[in-house]
């Protein structure tokens, strides 16, 4: 493995880190799922990990009590587990609590750190010492109202660099913790805490996306007013990667909460986002999502990626692996008038990639094919069924219209004829469409999605998810569930329930059937 950042981290081993020092985490929020973009820094943290067999640790950055559900870092836990990444151990900043606390009271007494206190609209700055300490005891203890004191860092309020403005360090919540209860009623903020926490984990160097980069110089100012080279000799080091910027798609909590506000999606597992669940629930194969991040590469600079990517290198890999079945979606009727009434005759079809070898679908004397493979007059440019063109039927005869009966403009029967293959010459087949049998098929419901946005991101659409009932063929019957399989001309699909005795997929990409 050669990269910037095995180069930055092979430097420091030659510098005199000992390769054993060495340590990694990945730090999710427990306040939504992951999806796609987080997959990327998994990747790297995790491959990083295993490469110089090091320590890796899943931290819950759970500093916030008002967004901490468990929930989610259940869903994150089997994510991970899911994509096959094996962590260290799980941790919590929650662990660290007390320690931040008495780090923070160290800030203030070096004055790097001061009380501020908000009233009647105005803010106020208390730089003595003891009355800085005196009322952060009394925010730990609740004494104070929420938005009346909060600390903050003292640094350059006149920084061009926003982080550094003397940013926050401690607010009052009275809220009660997943973890802690309600021990605290101050919490510290992710810049404080995130960086100390990799200092007390002895993280070696701490990977993230770009867009932390202006954190950085924060990060770095706040491990070096509380280093200890007793406590910790290790300095973590910052890194950033590029960001895994995805379109068509939505990966912004606040989209989404607008989106399940207005009823528009019910959760995070809806097959229109690109959570890491719902790729699961849409019968992704996680080794695939992991190869076509690993193909983006590492880089710093930003991967603009159209979710259409990712379904295009799952397709390419599974087209050839796929099982294919007869599905008719939109039926129109066909008789066949020389064939016998009551007689059924059983096609054996080879399957395509799949365990048996063959199936068998009846044919008989009433079928169903697709409305649009039908026009009732005759066009030279349309090569499926019309009057005087030939098509075949997959797998089956080749068929043609003897005549339609109609009543007020409204097509009530089509007759056709079949003839056998030999009977017409081959190059007079233009077309070959699917079909079942309407007498002898199977009931599909097919969840369908599209984009919930239009192309300009700003108008939703209402009927970006949609359930149908179709006709398949009887070989479905035997079929595997948690499995993806190709209708005819149509798309992917993945099967995912039974139940009284409907068989129910889901569309496997937006890209359309």
């Amino acid at each position: 493995m050669n990269n910037f950042i095995t180069n930055i981290i092979d430097n420091d081993i030659n510098n005199g880190l000992s390769i054993n020092n060495i340590k990694f985490r990945f730090p999710p929020e427990p306040n939504g799922f992951l999806h796609l973009g987080h997959i990327k820094s998994l990747y790297i943290n995790f491959t990083l990990a295993k490469f110089y067999n090091s320590k890796i640790y899943l931290r819950f950055e759970d500093t916030n009590p008002n967004n901490i559900n468990i929930k989610y870092i259940n869903q994150i836990i089997k994510n991970i587990k899911w994509l096959g990444f094996k962590y260290t151990k799980i941790t919590y900043i929650s662990n660290y609590f007390n320690l931040l606390y008495k780090w923070a009271k160290l800030l203030i007494i070096k004055q790097k750190a001061y009380i501020q206190k908000i009233y009647n609209n105005k803010i106020y700055n208390i730089n003595n010492i003891e009355k800085s300490l005196f009322i952060f005891k009394n925010m730990k203890i609740g004494k104070y109202k929420e938005n009346t004191y909060i600390l903050r860092a003292k640094i350059n309020n006149k920084s061009t660099n926003y982080y550094l403005n003397d940013p926050i360090m401690y607010r009052i919540i009275y809220k009660k913790h997943l973890f802690t209860k309600n021990k605290w009623c101050i919490y510290p903020t992710y810049d404080w805490a995130h960086g100390q926490s990799d200092y007390i984990e002895k993280i070696s160097h701490s990977l993230c996306s770009i867009e932390f980069q202006n954190h950085k110089p924060l990060y770095d100012w706040f491990i070096n007013q509380i280093y200890n080279k007793k406590f910790n000799y290790i300095k973590p080091k910052q890194i950033e990667f590029s960001r895994l910027n995805l379109s068509n798609t939505i990966t912004s909590k606040r989209q989404i909460n607008i989106l399940k506000n207005k009823k528009i999606i019910n959760n995070l597992c809806d097959p229109r986002l690109c959570t890491i669940t719902a790729f699961k629930k849409k019968g992704y194969s996680s080794k695939y999502i992991i190869n076509f991040i690993k193909s983006i590469g590492y880089s710093k600079r930003n991967n603009n990626i159209n979710i259409k990517l990712l379904e295009l290198y799952i397709k390419k890999k599974i087209i050839n692996k796929t099982p294919k079945l007869l599905v008719i979606f939109n039926p129109i009727k066909l008789t066949i008038i020389n064939f016998p009434k009551k007689s059924i005759e059983w096609i054996y079809i080879k399957n395509h990639c799949n365990y048996p070898k063959y199936k068998i679908i009846p044919f008989t004397k009433t079928i169903y094919i697709e409305k649009n493979d039908f026009k009732y007059k005759y066009d030279k440019n349309f090569l499926r069924l019309s009057f005087n063109n030939y098509v075949r039927l997959k797998y089956s005869y080749i068929i043609k219209i003897f005549k339609i009966v109609k009543k007020n403009n409204n097509i009530k029967k089509i007759y056709c004829k079949i003839y056998k293959n030999n009977t017409i010459k081959y190059n007079k087949i233009k077309s070959t469409i699917q079909w079942v049998s309407s007498k002898y098929n199977t009931k599909i419901n097919i969840l369908l999605y599209n984009y919930i946005y239009f192309k300009n991101n700003k108008i939703i659409n209402k009927n970006s998810l949609k359930s149908i009932f179709v006709y398949g063929d009887i070989s479905i019957n035997n079929i595997n569930l948690y499995n993806i399989y190709q209708f005819h001309r149509i798309g992917f699909f993945y099967f995912f329930k039974i139940n009284n005795n409907i068989f129910y997929f889901k569309k496997l990409f937006f890209l359309n059937p």
